[in-house]
């Protein structure tokens, strides 16, 4: 999990101009990271995403706590990590697929009729203007040499078919941003996932 001061964003594309992430980048302890969110399936299938604008997060507190920076999470129930099938916040799921809404994949990424990228960059120009806004990411640390340089999988990480993206199967692990924005005294959520992936799973996370 990346904790850290919202500076600014973008959309990027791989080197052969496909697989969409919006580049969200966070200031924290001095360092700039870059948090990849995205905006597009690079495997064919469909986006599902919900931005839940009134969420309540499972321990703001702890959170609240947390300096800036990078924080490695165990993989296990009652800490900060996030499981879409398994976490409850009072007792309710913390997100339903139900409450997701389909991205088709004709949208072109970046494009402002691209809902999921209207959503993303609307509340970071809103995390950017709170004074104290922070931005929560979880998901895998990345980094392209070196010291890491940021968090990427900001999505479901398990419940993958086999052939694609099972080696990514895991509970306690998916990814996900919440946004704390202390001026409005408000929590918003992303959460994406996407329609290949089951919300049946067992305890490696592979569809039943």
């Amino acid at each position: 999990m990346l904790k850290g001061d919202p500076t600014g964003g973008r959309v990027q594309f791989n080197s052969a101009g496909k697989n969409p992430h919006y580049q969200i980048t966070l200031q924290a302890g001095g360092n700039a990271y870059q948090v990849a969110v995205n905006i597009q399936s690079d495997d064919g299938s469909e986006v599902l995403y919900t931005v839940d604008h009134a969420f309540v997060p499972p321990d703001p507190a702890a959170l609240a706590a947390l300096p800036m920076g990078l924080k490695g999470l165990p993989n296990e129930p009652g800490g900060l990590a996030l499981d879409f099938v398994r976490e409850t916040v009072a007792g309710s799921p913390m997100v339903e697929k139900s409450d997701m809404t389909l991205l088709p994949k004709t949208l072109p990424a970046g494009a402002r009729h691209n809902d999921l990228n209207n959503e993303v960059v609307d509340l970071l120009n809103r995390a950017v203007q709170d004074p104290d806004g922070v931005i929560y990411a979880f998901g895998d640390a990345f980094a392209d040499g070196g010291a890491p340089d940021g968090i990427h999988d900001i999505h479901m990480n398990q419940g993958n078919p086999k052939g694609s993206h099972e080696q990514d199967n895991g509970i306690w692990q998916d990814g996900g941003l919440f946004v704390s924005l202390p001026a409005t005294q408000a929590w918003v959520a992303v959460f994406i996932a996407f329609q290949t992936e089951s919300w049946n799973t067992d305890d490696e996370g592979n569809p039943v």
